[in-house]
């Protein structure tokens, strides 16, 4: 069988570069979901604005194939684009976070006369005028700063696996629209050839009637079925539909009113199933969502540093000058003079210790987020190896063998029920037996890539390939 490049979406991987080489979040903060290929071409690194905008084009129908359903998702999904947000949050963080403190200047000017002025008979004051600049110190004198810069680096490394988090989610969701789409596709092509068939048997049952070689009765039966043919493929019209729909959800805010798929659920070959401890330990090294609970347990730790530190005093050094006029007021010349000084704050009764036990209370909070994190991980790795080794051992007996017996038993009987041999109800039974088998085996195939890209999406990596 041929195999179409529909599974197989390896010029996305070179294309998310330049996606994201506009912003300030580059290549080397969004990571491309890795289950989808390991493959990046030399020639398909030159991907351009031009091949984006052919994808969103403002054309009445947009045709895209597996790779520019998972192009489109990267570069218009509404909730990848939100998350990348995130990315840069963090990175403010970080540039507040290794910001120094501001000086503080102040002036003042005291012993002002209030009442009378000040003379050298009837002395007071004398009046002065002070300007001074305080600088807090204990930012760096214990290490305060460089704990705010530790905790907030951990946020960014937190940010950018949250996001490649959600790329992973929404890509795979894409993939699994796209081949929703394909299945539907196949199903109404399946029930329209079914209707084609039982309008066709009706011409031939007309002909029997009007011979004599049937009743009226079979010709009602066939009627039955043409109209419930025709539900059929209205109904696979609607699902068919809602998959579109579906699908379009992932692909962000686009200018075309409909979207058309391409592609097929052929298979070349099948893919055994991997070792299920092999796909639990790459899991656990490639989720992004583990990973990112494991770096919050880092962030955590560098917050809890952060509040110990908090405990340590303020100090702020000051410097003053002050101009004292003297000369009207107590009849001495004007002089300058200067001060120096310092403020200490004294952690007798405050020593930050309920953001220290606060601290202390989300690292652990953290570590059983990942605990459970990983029992889930588990779990659902488990439930999709057995999906996948189910459809892998049908697929294994369900043959195209098996279809074609199938077809030809209908095709059979039907020549024999034209030309007066085999009854009404020996056709219509072999091509419900078609119907199903080919219905089953449209099913299995979708099943296959269905779960396929859910088991690499799982793991975080493309595992099976």
């Amino acid at each position: 069988m041929a195999q179409t490049n529909c599974h197989k979406p390896s010029f996305v991987i070179a294309s998310i570069l330049f996606l994201f080489a506009s912003h300030n979040v580059a290549e080397e903060i969004i990571s491309p979901p890795a289950f989808v290929s390991d493959e990046r071409p030399t020639l398909l690194k030159k991907s351009s604005q031009a091949q984006i905008d052919r994808i969103d084009q403002p054309a009445t129908t947009a045709i895209l194939g597996l790779d520019e359903v998972i192009l489109k998702a990267l570069y218009a999904d509404a909730q990848i684009r939100g998350a990348i947000e995130s990315i840069r949050q963090a990175e403010a963080d970080l540039q507040t976070a290794k910001l120094p403190p501001n000086p503080v200047i102040s002036t003042s000017g005291t012993l002002m006369p209030l009442n009378r002025p000040f003379t050298a008979d009837r002395q007071g004051g004398p009046p002065q005028f002070d300007i001074g600049v305080s600088y807090p110190v204990d930012w760096f004198l214990f290490g305060k700063k460089a704990a705010e810069v530790a905790e907030a680096e951990k946020g960014i490394d937190v940010a950018r696996f949250n996001v490649n988090d959600v790329i992973r989610q929404r890509i795979a969701g894409a993939i699994a629209s796209f081949y929703d789409v394909l299945e539907a596709q196949q199903l109404l092509k399946l029930a329209e050839e079914d209707l084609k068939d039982i309008v066709e048997l009706q011409k031939i049952t007309t002909q029997r009637v009007v011979v004599g070689g049937v009743g009226t009765i079979e010709l009602d039966r066939v009627k039955l079925s043409i109209i419930t043919s025709r539900s059929e493929v209205r109904a696979r019209e609607a699902t068919l539909q809602a998959a579109l729909s579906q699908l379009k959800s992932y692909l962000g805010t686009s200018k075309t009113s409909q979207v058309q798929i391409h592609g097929d659920l052929l298979i070349t070959h099948l893919i055994p199933p991997a070792d299920i401890q092999t796909l639990l330990a790459v899991a656990e090294e490639n989720r992004p969502d583990i990973q990112a609970i494991r770096k919050q347990i880092e962030r955590s730790s560098a917050a809890l540093k952060v509040e110990e530190v908090n405990a340590y005093p303020s100090v702020t050094p000051r410097f003053g000058l002050t101009r004292q006029f003297q000369q009207k007021a107590i009849g001495y010349p004007d002089a300058n003079s200067w001060g120096i000084g310092i403020d200490i704050s004294l952690p007798l009764f405050d020593r930050n210790q309920g953001n220290i036990a606060k601290a202390k209370s989300v690292k652990t909070q953290s570590e059983y987020l990942l605990d459970s994190q990983l029992v889930e991980l588990r779990s659902e790795i488990e439930q999709l190896h057995q999906n996948y080794a189910n459809v892998h051992q049908v697929l294994s007996i369900d043959s195209e063998a098996k279809l074609e017996s199938a077809r030809f038993i209908r095709d059979k009987i039907k020549t024999a029920y034209a030309l007066g041999g085999n009854s009404l109800f020996e056709l219509l039974d072999a091509q419900r037996n078609y119907r199903d088998s080919y219905r089953s085996h449209i099913q299995n195939l979708s099943s296959y890539w269905h779960t396929l890209y859910a088991l690499n999406a799982a793991v975080g990596k493309q595992i099976l390939k």
